[in-house]
């Protein structure tokens, strides 16, 4: 199965017979192009559930869309049980960047936080689902891979956000304050998490 955001909208894709899908995926490029256009231009949040005689060429077949490129970022709580979150382009986020050449997920993961937030020590405790998104970039569609991972640090100095990556603000933010920050985020970001348990 595979997930989707395009802008707050989403897709999923399931093997032929799941009783999880609602309608029938598209049988070639063209097609696909049809519904992404519907679903990037679109107004309201619209949620398809697709059937695929194979998932493994529907996905091919959506991703011959896109460029694609793989990213990875953390769900990071501290020893107040309080969780990492940026302020960036006017919504609250979690930290993440786009992975180097030779870079294993795990160690991108680790590295965005740190240079997004001036915050170290980081440690591994779970790998989270990925997520996967789309966006234009001067004119070019962008299907986004994020590999996510709970960490935890006692790293207890001042977060340094990274004004460079538009980033104006970097805070820990207590679990009963996370609701609201929430509702002020992407829709891939509120779906991890809710993966993440928050």
């Amino acid at each position: 199965m595979y997930k989707v955001f395009i802008n707050d909208s989403s897709l999923e894709l399931f093997p032929k017979g799941s009783e999880s899908s609602e309608g029938i995926a598209p049988s070639s490029p063209k097609e696909w192009l049809k519904l992404v256009k519907m679903l990037e231009n679109s107004e309201e949040p619209l949620h398809y559930r697709l059937d695929c005689d194979d998932v493994e060429s529907c996905w091919e077949q959506f991703k011959s869309l896109y460029t694609f490129i793989e990213a990875a970022g953390g769900v990071v709580k501290n020893t107040e049980g309080k969780v990492l979150m940026i302020y960036r382009l006017e919504k609250w986020d979690l930290p993440k960047g786009k992975l180097e050449d030779g870079e294993n997920p795990q160690e991108g993961g680790k590295r965005e936080v740190e240079e997004e937030c001036g915050v170290g020590n980081l440690e591994i405790r779970a790998e989270l689902p990925s997520t996967y998104h789309t966006y234009l970039l001067k004119g070019q569609r962008i299907l986004k891979r994020t590999y996510w991972y709970q960490m935890f640090t006692d790293d207890n100095s001042d977060l340094v956000p990274q004004h460079e990556e538009d980033i104006n603000r970097a805070e820990w933010v207590a679990e009963e304050d996370l609701p609201q920050r929430v509702q002020d985020t992407y829709a891939s970001i509120r779906w991890m998490m809710k993966q993440a348990g928050f």
